[in-house]
C-alpha cells in the first residue's frame, strides 16, 4: 500500500514537471468569448435505454446547437439518442470500447482529427484513449501515437476526446489520459478541452488555463464567456 500511495507521489511531481516545461514552452491559452450550448452524450455504456433520468434531459434539451457524441455507447443507446435528437445535429468520435465504424453505421458525422464551425467557434475531436492491451480492435492509441496524430490537427477552440489529457497518474493506466492531448492543448493554446472515459461529472484548470471538463451519462452545458455551465 505505501510502496503504491510513494509510486503515485512521484508519478505525480513527474506531471507537474512535465506540464511546468509545456506551460514555460507555449504560455497561456487563448480565450473564447463566444458561447455555445451542447448537449453532451459519453460513457453510457448500454444503461441509456433504462436510466430514466438521462432521458429526460435527452426530451427536454431544446435550446442547444450541437450534440456532442463522446464514445462508449451502444447500439441501443444510440437509438434511443437519435429518437430525441435530428442526426444533422450530432456530431460523434468514438470511444474505447466501440467499433471502428459504429458512427459510420448510423450516418453520425465523425470529428475525429476533423473540425467544424458552429457559432464562430471551431470545435474538433479525437478518438480513443491509451493502448494498454496491444490490440487494435477498438480506438486506441499509443502515447507516441497520439502525439504523432495530434500534431497534425488544426487549432481549434474546443476540443472534443473521449480519453482526457494526461494529466493525473494513477493506478489504473487505462485511464490516466494520453499525452498527445496534453500536448496538443498546451501547444494550440486550446482554451476547452471536453471528454468522457472518467464516468464523473469533474472540472479542472491545466496550467497554462485551458478549462478541461469530463462528463458522464447525457448532460447540457453552456460555453459562455471561457467558462462551462453544466445546465441540466
Amino acid at each position: 500500500m505505501f510502496e503504491s500511495l510513494f509510486k503515485s507521489r512521484i508519478n505525480s511531481n513527474l506531471t507537474k514537471v512535465h506540464e511546468e516545461k509545456l506551460y514555460k514552452k507555449y504560455g497561456n491559452c487563448d480565450s473564447v468569448s463566444k458561447s455555445i450550448k451542447l448537449l453532451v452524450v459519453s460513457d453510457t455504456h448500454e444503461y441509456l435505454a433504462y436510466n430514466h433520468k438521462w432521458q429526460e434531459k435527452l426530451l427536454n434539451a431544446k435550446d442547444y446547437d450541437l450534440c456532442c457524441v463522446l464514445g462508449d455507447i451502444s447500439n441501443g443507446d444510440i437509438e434511443t439518442v437519435l429518437e430525441y435528437i435530428p442526426k444533422e445535429k450530432i456530431i460523434g468520435i468514438l470511444g474505447n470500447h466501440d467499433d471502428f465504424d459504429f458512427l459510420k453505421k448510423y450516418d453520425i458525422q465523425d470529428i475525429n482529427g476533423k473540425t467544424v464551425d458552429v457559432n464562430g467557434i471551431k470545435i474538433g475531436g479525437i478518438q480513443g484513449a491509451i493502448r494498454c492491451y496491444g490490440k487494435y480492435d477498438y480506438p486506441c492509441f499509443s502515447h507516441s501515437d497520439s502525439i504523432k496524430f495530434m500534431d497534425n490537427m488544426e487549432k481549434v477552440d474546443v476540443l472534443l476526446s473521449h480519453s482526457g489529457p494526461f494529466y493525473d497518474y494513477n493506478d489504473d493506466p487505462f485511464h490516466n489520459g494520453l499525452k498527445g492531448i496534453t500536448k496538443y492543448l498546451y501547444k494550440n493554446k486550446i482554451p476547452i478541452n471536453i471528454h468522457g472515459h472518467l464516468h464523473k461529472n469533474k472540472q479542472k484548470f491545466l496550467n497554462n488555463g485551458t478549462l478541461v471538463q469530463c462528463i458522464y451519462g447525457v448532460e447540457l452545458i453552456e460555453i459562455k464567456d471561457g467558462k462551462i455551465k453544466v445546465v441540466s
